[in-house]
């Protein structure tokens, strides 16, 4: 049985938007029926035993921890090694490692050195983190510094890093104007986790827009109510037996505890 979880972020986010306790943010987003958040390696340090206690209060777990690092420039991996050790405290069975940014400025040469050394340190990863049982993945991330941001980008560090898994993100993709569904059969093999991001191309005011490599405005939405198809993926995924997370996001709404609510009923409302 798929679960539901939803990014920290939103219920920091959300707490911020009402006025309410960050742990009555969680009270009501259990209630609606998800059982896991998504968590910033930022968010959970330094009082990582006080996070812990919150969400175990909460019943909610972690279903996967995410870390910003800049391999590409340092390879050395003891930085996210010791993100592997807090997730693994953390209780997460699964970490999101975005191992760096590349500039487009720079060079043929210099740009290769970066990838090989993003590669060197997610190898290391790997190999300790199975020590842990802990998964590690790299997303599509919506970023044109990012040398990941498309399905075929992922696949050349998935072939350099056969331990690595993918944590699809079903509205970055648009981001490179790239299509969902092709990306996913890309993919698939090597989907462990899902975000389920929708966009809406709705403008909205007070929210700044996510701009595509196209020149597209892209808005926040609540899972199921944008641009992406959100049903077909849910198909899809149930074909390959995949069996795990479904992380619900989006960044910068206007009223996070809403979206969020929305989002886990019409997740709810396809798992049956």
């Amino acid at each position: 049985m798929m679960r539901i979880s939803v990014f920290y972020s939103h219920i920091l986010a959300a707490s911020e938007q009402t006025g309410l306790m960050v742990d009555e943010v969680l009270r009501r987003v259990r209630g609606f029926g998800i059982a896991a958040v998504e968590l910033d390696l930022d968010q959970a340090m330094p009082a990582k035993e006080a996070m812990k206690a919150s969400l175990e209060q909460a019943d909610l777990s972690v279903a996967s921890m995410y870390a910003f690092f800049d391999f590409g420039n340092d390879p050395n991996p003891e930085p996210g090694l010791k993100f592997l050790d807090t997730a693994e405290y953390l209780g997460a069975g699964k970490v999101l490692v975005i191992p760096g940014f590349i500039e487009e400025s720079v060079g043929a040469e210099e740009r290769a050195n970066a990838l090989q050394g993003m590669a060197v340190a997610l190898r290391e990863m790997c190999e300790y983190a199975e020590q842990k049982n802990i998964l590690v993945t790299l997303e599509d991330f919506d970023d044109i510094r990012a040398p990941f941001s498309s399905s075929d980008e992922l696949l050349w560090f998935m072939e350099q890093v056969p331990k690595l898994g993918c944590t699809f993100d079903t509205g970055n993709f648009l981001y490179r104007g790239e299509d969902e569904l092709e990306a996913f059969e890309k993919l698939k093999a090597r989907i462990v986790h899902v975000h389920c991001k929708d966009r809406s191309l709705d403008e909205q005011n007070g929210v700044a827009p996510k701009i595509t490599t196209e020149g597209t405005r892209l808005f926040p939405s609540p899972v199921g109510y944008g641009c992406i198809r959100m049903e077909e993926i849910l198909n899809r995924l149930r074909a390959i037996g995949y069996n795990d997370t479904l992380a619900i996001e989006h960044f910068d709404a206007m009223d996070e505890l809403s979206y969020i609510e929305q989002s886990a009923e019409w997740l709810l409302s396809r798992l049956g």
